[in-house]
């Protein structure tokens, strides 16, 4: 008997260190189900923090990329310098000079919101600086209305000017000339 009462105490105690165990191990197991929990969290706002930081690159690769634009538009040109003592006249005339230069390089047809980018000015003043470069060069600068009023600059170099006056001068003697035919 005393066999038997030593079995059934082994046998109840393996069964205690099982259940102990079982406990003990869904402990640790809930333990690391909450780590897990908090570095899911964690790793949450990281991928937000992340996302907000990719926005912010983005939003500072654009600036930085229009910067870039006016920079080369202007080929390393310095701002001209605007003198508080002159007044806005001075400021303008500067400006305006500065247009001057540019579209002298490149020639083309540059509309208002062109210009815009390439002087890093609102499109009041770009109106204001493409009207006194007008006034200022009105040989070679020219200045015209599009559709919807839309403004439009351009540089006619000496050659261009020559070229169109050489057609103009054949088209005024040929018109000349059916004038004359049509008095005789």
């Amino acid at each position: 008997m005393f066999e038997e009462l030593l079995e059934i105490y082994k046998t109840k105690a393996e069964e205690i260190e099982k259940s102990r165990r079982e406990a003990q191990a869904m402990l640790l197991l809930v333990s690391a189900i909450e780590k897990i929990s908090r570095e899911s969290d964690s790793k949450q706002s990281d991928v937000e923090l992340l996302g907000r930081l990719i926005d912010q690159v983005d939003r500072l690769s654009k600036e930085v990329s229009d910067l870039k634009s006016q920079l080369r538009t202007r080929q390393g040109r310095p701002m001209p310098i605007q003198e508080t003592s002159s007044g806005d006249g001075k400021a303008l005339d500067n400006h305006a000079q500065s247009l001057i230069e540019i579209i002298e390089e490149r020639p083309g047809r540059y509309t208002t919101s062109e210009l815009v980018d390439m002087l890093g000015l609102n499109k009041t003043t770009v109106i204001s600086v493409m009207k006194r470069a007008h006034e200022l060069d009105p040989k070679h600068v020219k200045m015209t209305q599009g559709k919807r009023r839309k403004l439009y600059l351009s540089y006619v170099s000496e050659n261009e000017e020559n070229k169109a006056e050489a057609s103009h001068g054949s088209g005024d003697s040929d018109r000349m000339k059916l004038e004359l035919m049509a008095m005789t």
